[in-house]
């Protein structure tokens, strides 16, 4: 069978064009990341845990008067936003931090289950308590409100958030023979 893209299969020739944009890809992992688990958020309740439906909490937040519909699609817009801001502040600050730490697709995927549990923390600690549910005395995770179910929802969705993360932004080492011998670019 014939092999693609200069010689190499689907998933290596993806990986190099990643290692030489990883600004693109970046943003393909947030915007595909945020768009997977903000579904799964919102679906939760089939699983018997709470919805995490963050385009309408957002909105919420942001306009609090508003209908149903401008908090949703604004609400949408800013966690849009916020999926492909995280991951680029993954693919050009936090990743290379760890370039010391072998790249490989496991290794990658570590990296953003991590950085992923950092953001559910965040999340779990200051923005549920202090942001969208001021002055109600929520908790950690809103365990005051949802139990352990909500917090282990908020940990479930950015890890959901951190596996696309991790399988789209997949870099290769820089030494990486495929790097030079490849004519992709």
């Amino acid at each position: 069978m014939d092999q693609p893209l200069g010689g190499l299969n689907a998933g290596k020739a993806w990986r190099v064009w990643v290692t030489r944009h990883p600004v693109g890809a970046a943003m393909w992992a947030g915007i595909v990341g945020g768009q997977i688990a903000t579904l799964w958020g919102i679906w939760l309740p089939g699983i018997g845990l709470p919805a995490l439906d963050w385009p309408l909490t957002n909105g919420a937040t942001i306009d609090p008067k508003g209908t149903f519909v401008a908090q949703f699609a604004i609400g949408g817009l800013f966690h849009a936003l916020d999926c492909l801001l995280f991951a680029l502040v993954f693919a050009l600050f936090v990743f290379p931090l760890f370039r010391k730490v072998a790249v490989n697709s496991g290794t990658n995927m570590l990296k953003a289950l991590g950085f992923s549990l950092v953001l559910a923390t965040i999340s779990a600690a200051f923005l549920v308590p202090f942001v969208y549910y001021k002055g109600y005395h929520v908790g950690f995770g809103g365990v005051n409100y949802g139990g352990w179910k909500l917090v282990f929802a908020i940990y479930l969705w950015h890890l959901l958030y951190g596996v696309n993360l991790g399988a789209i932004y997949n870099p290769l080492a820089l030494d990486d023979p495929l790097l030079k011998s490849s004519a992709m670019s």
